[in-house]
């Protein structure tokens, strides 16, 4: 951002430069909450930028990086979302992302391949880095510590960010001219693109403004239609339309049988997280605390996959010996129907998670019984983790249903999510059996999702 550039903050001034002029050389309250609104926007804007790259990735390892990183951005945000709140000035539940900020970080991520934009990626970190820096010079060590405080911590994830980013881009294209040449016209784009950004007024309208021309290449992500995935390692799973319930295809898995099939469980949640992706980077005009509870979902379910895939391994199997699913939903954004992102939601969240919960409970036990602590262990940190997604879906999934019109309670959602799944299933003759089946919530998870044999370990 250009440090000398004058720009009047006034009460009433919602988006700021961070480094705003003024009349003395101390920051006021005020001045302080306007400098951190402006580092929450570029904030929120990179961690939908980040999660939206997840399903463009090709690699688990970088999708799981990835996600890391976007919930890191999201937490920074919700670090100055709460200073803000504790300053006179600005209310950031009043507002959306500017519209300049939000043309920038999708200009940004239209990149033509995952090492293109870990190029701009990288550009734009170390430049919100050097804000942050800058910010840190101006505010008093006394008066303003709290915003210091905030500040350290989210300086401390600086290191890891920038050293990974850097070296999945250090050797590309070293043997490849064609990629080397890419990376070098996409960085060069992005600077273009971020000093358009940091010399225009945030009011100004985005059409006015002398955006560079982008290098002609076709984008590859962010939330492609179809997410990129290593099917050598990770085979996709085809359906048999001869299985109606999750996970009871037998050639899914060779643990279809055994108490472990509760870690392939996990090992696929990959697919939820794909799908969350899509919700985080295509919803908007949500409270800001909707966008902090589905980050922490989102990266959770990556987690999930983590630790299940990490236990498989250490047991002995290859993730090749399993079959997954993606979470991608076959359509771009613009083409998918409002409702699909509620759906989703309330799919996920008042179906499969909440049923899950009597499996899981059970496998904890059983692994203990055989002896198996980390198993064990594992199954209740998922739990633990699941009850809050639960809780997330009855705050959120009416609010989402709302953004298309359709005022729902939290108790209709989770009825009309298990009616979908009956008919999805085939499970009911007459609509009055499919209200029967759904109201009796055991009977109804025992048909959605298979059991598991928790005698055999």
């Amino acid at each position: 951002m250009n440090e000398h550039r004058e720009v009047n903050v006034m009460d009433n001034e919602v988006t700021p430069r961070i480094n705003a002029n003024q009349a003395g050389r101390f920051y006021r309250p005020k001045d302080t909450a306007n400098a951190l609104v402006a580092l929450f926007w570029l904030e929120f804007e990179l961690s939908r930028a980040v999660f939206g790259w997840v399903p463009a990735v090709k690699e688990f390892e970088t999708k799981a990086q990835l996600g890391r990183f976007a919930y890191l951005h999201n937490q920074h945000a919700k670090y100055l979302y709460g200073r803000v709140s504790e300053l006179p000035g600005p209310s950031l539940d009043k507002q959306d992302t500017p519209a300049v900020v939000r043309e920038t970080f999708e200009r940004i991520s239209l990149a033509p391949s995952e090492h293109a934009f870990f190029a701009g990626y990288l550009y734009v970190l170390q430049h919100v880095y050097a804000e942050y820096e800058k910010l840190q010079y101006r505010l008093d060590p006394i008066l303003d510590v709290p915003t210091f405080d905030i500040l350290r911590v989210i300086m401390l994830d600086r290191p890891d960010s920038i050293k990974w980013t850097n070296e999945q881009i250090y050797f590309a294209g070293s043997d490849h001219q064609e990629l080397f040449q890419q990376i070098t016209e996409w960085r060069n784009y992005v600077q273009s693109v971020w000093q358009t950004y940091a010399t225009a007024p945030l009011s100004e309208q985005v059409a006015s403004l002398d955006w560079p021309i982008p290098p002609a290449y076709e984008a590859v992500g962010p939330v492609p239609s179809d997410s990129a995935w290593n099917v050598e390692r990770f085979p996709i799973h085809v359906p048999d339309s001869k299985y109606k319930t999750t996970y009871e295809d037998p050639g899914m898995s060779p643990l279809h049988d055994s108490i472990k099939q509760m870690h392939f469980i996990n090992a696929t949640e990959m697919g939820a997280a794909e799908s969350l992706c899509y919700l985080y980077y295509g919803v908007q005009h949500m409270p800001k605390q909707f966008f902090f509870d589905l980050a922490r979902h989102l990266w959770d379910e990556i987690r999930h996959c983590h630790m299940g895939i990490r236990r498989l391994e250490q047991m002995g199997y290859t993730t090749s010996q399993f079959k997954y699913f993606k979470g991608s939903p076959g359509k771009g954004l613009t083409d998918l129907a409002a409702e699909w992102f509620p759906d989703m939601y309330a799919g996920l969240t008042m179906v499969a998670e909440p049923c899950s919960f009597i499996k899981k409970r059970k496998s904890a036990e059983q692994f203990w019984k055989f002896g198996d602590a980390l198993s064990a262990i594992q199954c209740e940190f998922d739990m633990a983790d699941e009850r809050m997604h639960v809780d997330f879906g009855k705050i959120w999934g009416p609010e989402l249903y709302k953004q298309i019109n359709d005022l729902i309670t939290a108790a209709e959602m989770s009825e009309r999510s298990r009616l979908r799944r009956i008919e999805q299933l085939g499970a009911a003759a007459t609509p009055e059996e499919a209200k029967k089946i759904a109201k009796n919530f055991p009977g109804f998870c025992g048909l959605s999702t298979v059991e598991l044999n928790y005698t055999s370990y």
